[in-house]
């Protein structure tokens, strides 16, 4: 049964629990804010249930809840920072928000990030650059732990799960178009909250430690641990080598090769490109084309049985829509939050 949790007590109960753990406040209403939206628009694998994890990891000095990100290297239209492993949620807002401002006075900003902790949903910062009237793409590496994805063929991790993200304005006062998708099958913390909530995993999305197919997510967290497999076999398993290669190299912050530190807890890499649509001239005719694009999609005739044609970006709008005042739990992630806060000396989850 889900557990409703007014939109004010998520908030009251994350900065709560970041406080108790010295996380200034400002950085606490970020990764609150992050959060939040990541449950109320559909993702309860990057929303509120994460927070247990998060808690070890400053407990255990994998994340450090004071850090800022500093810029690097600063050429106009080129950008690169570092995260110096703190709140992604904090980091990242800041490092897109810099991007944006450059892509206002130069029509475009690359931007690479290095040595975040978790940057959480990718496709929030594409919203961000959206209501920016910006175009995001955006790829992210993950070093400092264990493999978790196969190559396409192979029986054990050699990946991460390598998200890449998709965002642009729509005219008309449409939700914007994101797309945010790992590279593997599921994401790894959704295979956390099927686990935590006693469901399977869809078919095709892991192996287990023998490489033999599986639909139990605790196969990620036995010992030795099985494996996610790319989405799409080989064209998934290439997106995920392209988002190691331009993340981890392009950035400084390195990939998953084994010369590399496993010892920690989700170290991000980033490589963005933030472009101003006005800078290639006819906003008149780019949104006329874009909604005539988006019309003749959403014109097509359902599948006999089907609830009919989306464009990327609707499902997270209605889920939004639909949650406006409350995000929902399960129980076994409702469970966690409940008894980290009891550990932390909270009075009622918050």
């Amino acid at each position: 049964m889900a557990i409703r949790l007014s939109l004010d007590a998520a908030t009251r109960l994350i900065v709560n629990v970041l406080h108790k753990q010295q996380v200034p406040d400002d950085i606490a209403h970020d990764v609150a804010a992050h959060l939040i939206e990541a449950d109320r628009v559909g993702y309860a694998s990057h929303g509120i249930s994460i927070l247990p994890g998060y808690a070890k990891a400053l407990a255990d000095g994998q994340l450090d809840g004071a850090a800022r990100p500093e810029r690097l290297t600063d050429s106009g239209p080129f950008q690169s920072w570092h995260g110096h492993h703190g709140f992604g949620q904090h980091v990242g807002k800041q490092v897109v928000a810099s991007a944006i401002d450059a892509a206002r006075r130069h029509g475009h900003c690359v931007v690479t990030l290095r040595d975040s902790h978790h940057l959480g949903r990718m496709g929030h910062y594409g919203e961000q650059a959206a209501a920016a009237g910006m175009v995001l793409v955006a790829f992210t590496n993950v070093t400092n732990r264990p493999p978790m994805v196969a190559p396409f063929g192979g029986a054990e991790a050699r990946l991460t799960t390598n998200p890449l993200c998709f965002a642009s304005p729509l005219p008309d006062g449409r939700p914007p178009l994101i797309l945010d998708m790992a590279t593997s099958a599921i994401a790894f913390n959704k295979a956390r909250v099927l686990a935590d909530n006693g469901e399977s995993a869809p078919a095709g999305a892991l192996i287990d430690a023998q490489g033999h197919p599986t639909c139990d997510p605790a196969v990620m967290f036995a010992k030795p641990p099985g494996a996610l497999l790319p989405f799409g076999a080989h064209k998934g398993y290439a997106l995920g080598v392209v988002a190691e290669l331009l993340a981890g190299v392009l950035s400084g912050g390195g990939t998953i090769q084994p010369e590399n530190p496993r010892a920690g807890l989700a170290t991000n890499h980033l490589f963005a490109l933030v472009f101003d649509p006005a800078s290639a001239g006819t906003p008149a005719w780019q949104a006329h084309e874009a909604g005539a694009f988006i019309d003749y999609l959403l014109s097509c005739p359902p599948q006999p049985g089907g609830e009919g044609v989306q464009y990327p970006g609707e499902y997270e709008a209605r889920n939004r829509e639909r949650h406006a005042a409350h995000i929902e739990l399960g129980e076994g992630s409702w469970k966690a939050l409940a008894d980290l806060a009891a550990r932390l000396g909270i009075d009622g989850a918050g």
